[in-house]
């Protein structure tokens, strides 16, 4: 069992804690506790809570299992619509996952699943228990061009405008795509994160795959060691805002094996984040991490950030793809001190150069496009602050 120290939660409001309540991993929940809480419930503050954190299909299953007379008929009403409306939009996500991954294997190109449908079966067991609103494919990075193609005669189209630096796959980590018909969205992603460049190579990733089944086709996602480094790095860069990513990190738990994540945090590190992310799993939904990953939990560093993203995780706030104006300057405070020096170094020096949102801010014909660099700091000031 976990030695991680408690996290004073006296200020998190009814509605939080009675969400986090419910999508604690128990069979069956107290009624006597859901007495208490819903004596003094904010009913449309606990539906935006739920909405806003993407975790409505748990909440929804598990209160319908308890006596109606507790929870108000309109609150089930709603809850049960969204639930209705994410099965069709995952059953949606499953279609347009087939079709891509069989043309890019047509094409030669291997596929892993990050997120999506194959997350939700992987870690929940079922389709309708997770959320995703789009689908999140990593390949090579030697078949990023080749994958354009593909995704353009399946009527893809890029989101944004590709990055003026030439080297722009160094830079960026993934595309984005929405289709011009049904509007599903896609992100295909040659890296981990933006900062993995190095390490967790394609190949690597592949060795260690693991494979769903799904609708009698097979599907390839990664495995329980890389999956946790790609989860925890993920909640952590964007501050768990969504309790969606601890939910993950609750259900993937299990299926770690202790020693392996030992030789895997000495050959790839995470250990920051991975421990922030048990120590917010552990206080807000009694998480079991194993004994001997408590070295994780006991360090002040990982402690500090998890205290930290209590200030997100708290509040009903937007961060990606850009942080709300009201948190900007904590979300980036934030931000850097998740990082190492060198990290810290290239996110600053990514921000001196010009990108696919300052061309659209400012459209420049190509012979002036010299003047991103001097406008830069400007152009993302109008962005985050003035116009946010």
């Amino acid at each position: 069992m976990i030695k991680a120290e408690k996290i004073d939660l006296s200020d998190i409001s009814n509605e939080l804690s009675f969400m986090l309540f419910i999508l604690r991993d128990v069979q069956v929940l107290d009624e006597k506790r859901i007495r208490e809480y819903t004596s003094n419930m904010k009913w449309n503050s606990f539906l935006q809570l739920t909405l806003h954190h993407r975790v409505y299909p748990i909440v929804y299953l598990k209160l319908n299992q308890i006596d109606s007379s507790l929870i108000p008929a309109d609150v089930m009403e709603r809850l049960r619509y969204h639930y209705n409306s994410n099965i069709l939009k995952m059953m949606q996500l499953t279609r347009e996952m087939n079709k891509i991954c069989g043309e890019f294997s047509d094409n030669g190109i291997s596929t892993i699943l990050l997120k999506g449908p194959i997350l939700a079966i992987q870690l929940y067991g079922d389709l309708s228990h997770r959320t995703s609103k789009d689908l999140d494919i990593l390949i090579d990075v030697e078949d990023v061009e080749r994958s354009e193609e593909v995704m353009t005669q399946l009527g893809y189209e890029l989101e944004e405008k590709r990055s003026l630096n030439q080297n722009w796959k160094d830079k960026h980590h993934h595309l984005s795509y929405r289709h011009k018909e049904h509007s599903v969205q896609v992100e295909i992603h040659w890296r981990l994160n933006p900062y993995s460049k190095g390490s967790h190579s394609f190949d690597q990733l592949w060795k260690r795959k693991n494979t769903v089944q799904l609708l009698n086709q097979s599907f390839h996602c990664l495995g329980n060691e890389d999956l946790l480094y790609y989860l925890a790095d993920h909640g952590a860069r964007h501050a768990w805002f969504r309790l969606r990513w601890l939910m993950d990190i609750d259900r993937l738990i299990p299926k770690i094996d202790s020693e392996k994540m030992h030789v895997y945090f000495r050959q790839f590190g995470g250990q920051a984040f991975t421990g922030q992310a048990f120590i917010l799993a552990f206080n807000l939904l009694d998480s079991n991490v194993p004994h001997s990953l408590n070295y994780l939990t006991d360090n002040k560093k990982n402690l500090r950030l998890a205290k930290t993203s209590l200030f997100f995780i708290k509040r009903i706030v937007k961060l990606n793809p850009v942080p709300e104006k009201s948190v900007v300057w904590h979300y980036l405070r934030y931000t850097l001190s998740l990082m190492t020096g060198r990290q810290r170094v290239r996110y600053l020096l990514n921000y001196l150069e010009p990108n696919k949102q300052d061309m659209s801010l400012l459209p420049l014909y190509k012979p002036l496009h010299f003047l991103y660099f001097p406008l830069r700091p400007f152009l993302w000031f109008w962005r985050h602050i003035i116009n946010n």
